[in-house]
């Protein structure tokens, strides 16, 4: 009998943040497909998932931001939400996501902070 498998939050996430065109056989071959790549692993990551559902979760959720309220509130939501998940991706590297983003890393560090993105309660 096989293991059993364990979704990670990000993963999760990412799941939930996919539209699903294909319904519920599109879910389950995915689901089966992660179940093969990740072999004697217990948990499965996001970087397993199909790189079509981390595309395609990353431009609904921008998408999907909100259209009401006040821009500089929508905006600060944008740029906090781009900062935790490039800081998740760039595990944390603040120079290499400053770069990415244009920014100095001072200038994210000051985000990070305004923010309040801890490293220790986003690796929970």
């Amino acid at each position: 009998r096989a293991p059993k498998k364990v979704l990670t939050k990000r993963a999760l996430e990412k799941l939930y943040d996919y539209a699903w065109p294909g319904n519920v056989r599109e879910l389950q071959n995915e689901m089966e497909r992660l179940i093969v790549l990740a072999g004697a692993e217990t948990k499965i990551t996001a970087d397993m998932l199909s790189p079509k559902i981390l595309e395609l979760g990353d431009k609904t959720k921008v998408q999907g931001a909100r259209l009401h309220g006040k821009l500089k509130d929508a905006l600060e939501d944008l740029e906090r939400d781009m900062i935790r998940e490039g800081l998740r991706r760039t595990g944390w590297n603040k120079s290499k996501l400053a770069k990415e983003l244009g920014i100095s890393r001072a200038g994210l560090i000051m985000k990070v902070e305004k923010y309040g993105l801890d490293k220790r309660k986003m690796l929970k």
